[in-house]
């Protein structure tokens, strides 16, 4: 079966779009948008604004230490993707409170 050129665009589209879906970067920046309405739903920021641009160091960041710990732990694809979500989620402060809670547990016998 052939396929037209505007079917062929509409299939390359939507493949891209899937790629970029399915990508930890993806879930890093959903991670944070979720944060971010958290907070708006609070009203302690207003959705649009400077804070809505001050996420984006947060996901990445968020992005880079959920794959690092992620390939520490052996996890790909989807749990990966998962463990990113829930970092950039987190942020800083909530990640490292969970550090310190693992760090400071009592060693198992």
């Amino acid at each position: 079966m052939m396929l037209r050129d505007g079917e062929q665009a509409a299939v390359t589209v939507t493949g891209a779009l899937w790629a970029v879906l399915d990508s930890a970067l993806f879930a890093s920046a959903l991670g944070r948008l979720v944060w971010h309405v958290r907070q708006v739903q609070k009203r302690e920021r207003g959705f649009f604004g400077r804070e809505l641009l001050l996420e984006i160091p947060g996901v990445l960041v968020g992005f880079v230490a959920g794959r690092a710990v992620a390939n520490y732990l052996g996890l790909e694809d989807s749990a990966a993707q998962g463990l990113v979500l829930i970092v950039s989620y987190l942020g800083p402060d909530g990640f490292q409170a969970l550090l310190d809670k693992y760090l400071q547990r009592e060693p198992k016998r």
